[in-house]
């Protein structure tokens, strides 16, 4: 005998909400693949930001302008996969890829990258998934690495330097995550389309 489960008025509230955030194998496949590009692409980003901090010339903070690349894979897997959590669990499965692969924040980049995720979830849900609100949810998803090492581990560091990475971090998450990942997106869909025509 199968047991066949409906869903009706007298169904209660949470189990509608889980069967709406079920992600089917070719999301969870998708979600494992961004989450790997992500991680490798973020690695070297992430070791190359540290060393602009180096250059005598450049102000202080200013490897948070390469924090928005960090977020294009998130921005690709929210507009591909339209369902609440999605940002999230793929930012932290970067994250961990990222404590794997030697990143230099060491294991506090899954924390970083899960904080990062959950807050363009958040935005999005808000806001719905218009273009501006994924540049506002990247901007702040792309600040939040700079809270995280403020308020979490602790850096002491003047408030004008904070706010110059805050600043930094924002535009770019909004130009490099929001802005470049839709229009990678489009681009990606409209290669697709010509290709099935």
């Amino acid at each position: 005998m199968v047991h066949v489960c409906t869903i009706n008025s007298s169904t209660p509230y949470l189990y509608k909400m889980m069967i709406k955030l079920r992600f089917t194998t070719k999301e969870l496949a998708l979600i494992v693949v961004f989450s790997s590009l992500g991680a490798v692409l973020s690695v070297p980003v992430g070791h190359i930001g540290n060393y602009l901090k180096t250059i005598p010339v450049l102000p202080f903070g200013i490897g948070q302008i390469l924090s928005g690349i960090h977020i294009i894979l998130l921005t690709l897997i929210t507009l591909n996969i339209k369902k609440p959590g999605a940002a999230t669990m793929t930012a932290t499965i970067k994250g961990l890829v990222e404590a794997v692969l030697f990143s230099y924040h060491g294991i506090s980049v899954v924390f970083m990258s899960a904080l990062q995720g959950l807050i363009l979830d958040v935005v999005i849900y808000l806001l719905g998934k218009r273009d501006l609100a994924l540049y506002l949810g990247c901007g702040i998803a792309s600040a939040s690495n700079v809270a995280f090492l403020q308020f979490v581990l602790l850096l002491s560091f003047p408030t004008s330097v904070f706010a110059f990475m805050y600043l930094l971090a924002f535009v770019s998450g909004a130009v490099f995550g929001g802005y470049g990942g839709v229009l990678l997106y489009k681009m990606v869909g409209i290669r697709i389309e010509n290709v099935n025509l």
